[in-house]
């Protein structure tokens, strides 16, 4: 099954109206310099430009190029003359998020090109051309602001929701210690008012039953704060390959193009290995957005019946003296400690493979 997160959802409704501004926007800029409106001539680069733009969140590269070619040749058949660069500001902005160096290649190309098609002289081209070279730089550094941001914001969260689940794991380890705590005090006080109970029960009845009583009541004692126990730790909350589409979210809110395979009955994946591939998944994504350059992540979590498998692969620039931080060692131990395997490239981008056998290593079995 392919899990659709709430940010592709709202992109349905985004991508309609950014197309509709950009086709309105192309086909009134001639009409507000005070040329004529035809159907070539404002109405056509419109439609086009403006159908291209649904197409730029899995294609950004691809509709800025074609996007450019559009207006390039309206403009070398004289339909359109109404600027260069800022009829490509939707496409050029979506595509400077992903690849900022051929986006703005594309942007200045383009500039060049409809500024020698329009034949202005030497004053005017220098003119008409720095106010659309100046465009073309704010829109560039307005992507990779908001990409900076994106990916220091989805970083941000994603430390601090570890740093809560680790609060969350020591708070639950000291519960258990209690929890340890009374029910071995509560047994040793027991068994001793017990013993007493059985060995003066023909003799001492009255004994007995004071005995009796009193173990009752450190049984009482002690179910009252194990339910108190207990209910702190049903407050504590669990994460497993469900939460995998918040940080699928996260990772497209940052910028990122993010593919999302999930495969087979993830809810039947026991716990510990649950929440030790859901760990995978969020190191992985948190090192793509703090350490690569990536434009786009494929995520992919298969549950097969002996083991669960997550891959993820960026296509960032090769990292030649990688080195494993604290984030990828404790992924790595978390992994080896339930008989599973890491293994991290970073040859072509950043690329994490786990397995994680859902059986013991040992005995064959279902843990």
């Amino acid at each position: 099954m392919n899990a659709v997160p709430r940010s592709r959802r709202r992109a349905r409704l985004v991508d309609p109206v950014l197309a509709l501004s950009t086709a309105v926007g192309v086909g009134a800029g001639p009409a507000a310099m005070g040329a004529p409106l035809s159907w070539h001539g404002t109405f056509g680069p419109a439609v086009a430009l403006g159908g291209l733009v649904l197409a730029r969140r899995r294609f950004p590269v691809l509709v800025l190029v074609l996007s450019a070619a559009v207006l390039v040749t309206c403009q070398s058949a004289g339909l359109y003359e109404a600027g260069g660069v800022w009829p490509l500001s939707v496409a050029l902005f979506t595509a400077a998020l992903r690849r900022p160096g051929p986006a703005a290649a594309v942007g200045a190309l383009t500039l060049a090109c409809c500024l020698v098609l329009q034949g202005l002289d030497a004053s005017e081209a220098l003119a008409r051309g720095g106010v659309e070279l100046l465009w073309l730089a704010l829109v560039s550094a307005g992507a990779n602001s908001w990409r900076q941001y994106g990916r220091w914001r989805a970083e941000h969260q994603a430390r601090l929701l570890q740093r809560e689940q680790t609060r969350l794991v020591e708070q639950r380890l000291a519960i258990s210690r209690e929890v340890h705590d009374v029910v071995a005090h509560t047994l040793a006080v027991v068994g001793v008012h017990l013993n007493v109970a059985v060995e003066s029960l023909d003799d001492e009845p009255e004994e007995a039953r004071a005995a009796l009583r009193t173990a009752i009541a450190v049984r009482n004692q002690a179910m009252s704060d194990l339910k108190a126990f207990v209910g702190g730790l049903r407050d504590v909350p669990r994460l497993g390959l469900e939460s995998v589409v918040g940080l699928v979210e996260q990772a497209e809110a940052a910028g990122l193009d993010v593919r999302y395979d999930a495969e087979g009955d993830l809810d039947a994946v026991p716990a510990a290995q649950a929440l030790t591939a859901y760990r995978v998944a969020q190191e992985a994504v948190v090192n793509t957005l703090r350490h690569s350059d990536a434009g786009r992540l494929t995520l992919r979590v298969r549950a097969r019946p002996q083991a669960v498998e997550v891959t993820a692969v960026d296509d960032g620039s090769p990292s030649a003296g990688f080195t494993e931080g604290h984030g990828l060692t404790g992924m790595r131990e978390r992994v080896t400690a339930l008989g599973g395997t890491l293994r991290v490239e970073t040859d072509r981008g950043f690329s994490v493979r786990a397995v994680l056998p859902l059986t013991d290593p040992v005995t064959g079995l279902a843990p």
